[in-house]
C-alpha cells in the first residue's frame, strides 16, 4: 500500500500549498501588500507538482490499472477524477495568466485573483475528499496485491523522469554559451 501512501503524501503537500495560496488570497483581499509575482510561483508549483507529477501517476498508472481490474472507465469515480483534473488545469491557467499581468493589477483584477485563488483552494479540498472517499477505497478493494505492481510502475516512472533531467553542462543554453566562448 506504499503507492497509495505516496499519493496521500502528495495530497498533503498539495493541501499545504493550497493553504498558503489561501493565505495569499486573504492578504490580497484585505488590501495588504502582496508580491504579485508570487501568484505566478503558486501557479507554477501547482502546475509542476499537481499536474505534471501527481496527476500523471493517477491518470497514466492508477486509473488505467483500476480499469483493468474491473472499475468502469466511463462511469463513477474514474471519469469524475479525470474531469476534475481538467477543471484544476483550467483554474491553474487562470492563476498563471493573472500572474503574468502582475505589474498592472487593478482593484477588479485583485478581486478576480482572490476569487480564482479561492476557487482553486476549494476545488483542491473537494477533489482530495472525492479521491479519499471514492478512489482510494477502490484501490484497496480492487487491487489488493496489485498495489505492489503500481508501486513498481511508479518507481519506473520516477526513474524514467529522473533520466530525462539534462545535466547542467549539456543543457542547450549552456552549450550555446560554450560555443560562443570558443575561438
Amino acid at each position: 500500500m506504499k503507492a497509495v501512501e505516496s499519493l496521500i503524501g502528495e495530497h498533503q503537500l498539495i493541501a499545504r500549498l493550497a493553504d498558503a495560496l489561501e493565505l495569499y488570497a486573504r492578504q490580497t483581499k484585505q488590501g495588504r501588500p502582496t508580491d504579485a509575482t508570487h501568484l505566478a510561483l503558486f501557479a507554477a508549483a501547482f502546475s509542476d507538482f499537481a499536474e505534471c507529477i501527481h496527476h500523471e501517476k493517477e491518470e497514466n498508472i492508477l486509473l488505467p490499472m483500476l480499469s483493468r481490474h474491473g472499475v468502469r472507465w466511463d462511469d463513477g469515480a474514474l471519469p469524475a477524477v479525470r474531469r476534475e483534473h481538467r477543471q484544476e488545469t483550467y483554474l491553474i491557467d487562470v492563476l498563471r495568466q493573472a500572474g503574468e499581468r502582475a505589474a498592472c493589477w487593478s482593484n477588479e483584477d485583485r478581486r478576480q485573483i482572490v476569487a480564482a485563488a479561492q476557487a482553486l483552494v476549494d476545488f483542491q479540498r473537494n477533489h482530495h475528499a472525492l479521491e479519499s472517499r471514492e478512489l482510494f477505497p477502490l484501490v484497496a478493494a480492487r487491487l489488493g496485491a496489485g498495489v505492489r505492481i503500481a508501486k513498481s510502475a511508479w518507481r519506473c516512472e520516477a526513474s524514467a523522469m529522473s533520466d530525462e533531467v539534462v545535466p547542467i553542462d549539456t543543457h542547450p543554453d549552456t552549450l550555446e554559451t560554450k560555443r560562443k566562448e570558443q575561438p
